[in-house]
């Protein structure tokens, strides 16, 4: 696992400690996406090398690229998985094929993301094709984020967007260690859907909170000091600036990912 460098910038005066989790892709052969290695941790542990494996990956998410980056690297039949929609950008799946040119790609109906997983998983549970957990859900998955922001947990506050809150789970457990800390989590999708699933893993001591913009809202207009992803990252930038007087003590932000190129 590559040990990102953990950077200083500033709001309102106030340093704010930044974790490169962005830098652990090189952005050619792999997206700049700090879930790399817990990706990796999971298909090591879990996947049967003989069998083919799938994955759904929607417009704005790298897990295809890396889970066929991983496939090739292992030698597993991977089929990279993806709505059949003009709002998916099908540039990524050129430059995939191109690194990776033995995946096979798997076009589907366009729906909600839950009805498109589901849909998957009983057709694979059907003709025997292993399907990766919505969102990598699963210990293997939560132990690499546990383990890579332990050193990090003397801070006051963590500040991490969300999407399905897998991630914000390893993170919490990870840095909690003391009542007096917080973990603030802006996210994309819902306030429920995140605190149902804490509340699944009884993890406490994080407040989450909607951001004003909307997930396919990239905010090309808004300027990060350092590369953020247009879907995540950079709305929590934008609420810790519009924030960041509520907040007392020392701040971790944790960066997940840089830019989508597509």
């Amino acid at each position: 696992m590559i040990n990102t460098p953990l950077e200083t910038y500033e709001i309102c005066g106030r340093e704010i400690f930044v974790k490169r989790e962005d830098l652990q892709g090189d952005g050619e052969k792999l997206p700049r996406w700090g879930k790399i290695q817990a990706i990796k941790n999971y298909i090591h542990n879990n996947v049967d090398k003989t069998k083919p494996l799938t994955t759904l990956s929607v417009d704005g998410s790298w897990s295809g690229w890396v889970v066929s980056s991983i496939c090739n690297d292992l030698d597993i039949e991977h089929i990279y998985s993806f709505p059949n929609s003009k709002k998916f950008n099908k540039n990524i799946l050129d430059d995939v094929v191109s690194l990776y040119p033995n995946i096979k790609l798997n076009p589907i109906k366009p729906n909600m993301v839950s009805i498109m997983y589901n849909g998957l998983k009983g057709k694979c549970n059907k003709n025997g094709t292993q399907i990766i957990p919505y969102g990598f859900e699963h210990e293997d998955f939560f132990s690499v984020f546990e383990d890579s922001i332990k050193e990090y947990n003397h801070f006051d506050n963590l500040i991490v967007s969300s999407g399905s809150g897998i991630s914000l789970i390893g993170l919490t457990r990870g840095f909690v260690k003391r009542k007096s800390q917080r973990v603030i989590s802006v996210c994309v999708s819902s306030e429920n859907t995140i605190n149902k699933r804490l509340k699944k893993y009884n993890l406490s001591n994080v407040e989450v909170y909607k951001s004003k913009y909307d997930f396919s809202d990239r905010m090309d207009d808004y300027i990060t000091p350092f590369p953020t992803n247009q879907f995540w990252d950079r709305k929590g930038w934008k609420w810790l600036e519009e924030n960041i007087k509520t907040i007392k003590g020392s701040i971790l932000f944790w960066n997940l990912g840089g830019e989508y190129e597509y």
